[in-house]
């Protein structure tokens, strides 16, 4: 059996080499990125989406401004690559609930879904002991231990706010995207499927942490900002 050192070390060797054979790149097409972002809120957290498209000068709303509200925002930095000819906007979740963001550019309009979901003060702290704690069970390695250091790969809703919440969790506990995986990133409509190249991100996790990491990793701050 591994120790927790080595098999720490393994996976942060292996996160720097990417999560997937495909390697995400910017999108510049007159699009709107993610689809549907998913979202969370608890007073005592910060919960933050970003919304991508390649139009020129766009104009933001949001359909009911007391689920979140918008802002224009300075592209993000994405490891190598630029995406500063795109344009971005900030939402901020003010409370739970469902609602639509409108971008206008040019005549034409598109529309994205943001999905705010009630999380508790028991969400956010299973959500922080089990990305943080060490352990010496192998299946329950700290998430921190690999993606809270420089480099690691990024799991923040800069990337991952695009997808659901039974596609993140099989992420998490089966190293694959599903077959049929929802989601976008900000900043591409790349949409990976199938395993990760680290096929030992098969991680344990109760059912509180479900929620919980679930919790913790849509309010980690945005990568990239």
């Amino acid at each position: 059996m591994l120790r927790l050192p080595r098999l720490a070390a393994v996976a942060c060797a292996l996160a720097l080499a990417g999560c997937t054979g495909d390697v995400e790149t910017p999108t510049y097409d007159f699009g709107l990125f993610p689809e549907v972002a998913h979202s969370g809120f608890n007073p005592k957290a910060s919960f933050k989406v970003m919304f991508g498209t390649g139009a020129t000068d766009p104009a933001w709303s949001i359909e009911d401004p007391s689920v979140a509200t918008i802002a224009p925002s300075p592209p993000p930095k994405v490891a190598g690559t630029t995406v500063s000819s795109m344009s971005f906007a900030l939402v901020t979740a003010t409370k739970a609930g469902e609602t639509t963001i409108t971008m206008t550019s040019g005549g034409r309009t598109l529309t994205a879904r943001l999905v705010v979901k009630a999380y508790t003060d028991e969400d956010l702290e299973a959500g922080r002991a089990r990305y943080e704690t060490a352990s010496t069970d192998p299946a329950r390695a700290p998430c921190a231990s690999c993606h809270a250091k420089e480099g690691g790969v990024d799991h923040s809703p800069l990337k991952m706010a695009g997808f659901d919440d039974a596609t993140i969790l099989e992420v998490i506990q089966a190293a694959t995207y599903p077959a049929s995986s929802s989601g976008r990133s900000a900043t591409s409509a790349f949409a990976p499927t199938g395993p990760l190249e680290f096929t030992g991100h098969t991680w344990s996790l109760t059912e509180p942490e479900k929620s919980g990491i679930l919790a913790h990793l849509r309010s980690l701050p945005l990568g990239g900002l």
